[in-house]
């Protein structure tokens, strides 16, 4: 009987991680600008520590549910937000480009679509 309670328990206790949801997303996005559809950044999205790498940028996970994951970034000459709808891939960005003045202050709306990429090996 010891056995049987020991085996059931390991048997828990290994098979624990088997419907674990992955917190680790690789994506990559295209624009639908023709003249930027060449541009297809991989991001790389963290859901436990909430940080996105983008190449050698980095993004914060604002907020995300079953349906939708929102992006930002920050620093002292852009602001941007991304969202990305995870049912359908489409995403929309918002980019703000500050400058010296307020009439030299840039708003870029843009959207695309997201597709979720695996590793090879």
């Amino acid at each position: 009987m010891k056995k049987l309670l020991g085996i059931l328990v390991l048997g828990l206790l290994l098979s624990g991680n088997v419907f674990a949801e992955k917190h680790i997303l690789t994506i990559q996005c295209q624009d639908d600008d023709p003249n930027l559809s060449i541009f297809k950044p991989i991001y790389i999205i963290n859901l436990d520590n909430k940080k996105v790498k983008v190449g050698a940028s980095s993004m914060q996970v604002v907020r995300y549910n079953e349906n939708k994951i929102i992006l930002g970034k920050v620093n002292a000459g852009l602001s941007e937000i991304m969202n990305i709808d995870r049912i359908t891939g489409l995403y929309t960005s918002e980019k703000i480009f500050y400058g010296s003045t307020e009439e030299d202050k840039k708003k870029i709306l843009s959207s695309g679509v997201c597709v979720k990429k695996e590793k090879a090996f």
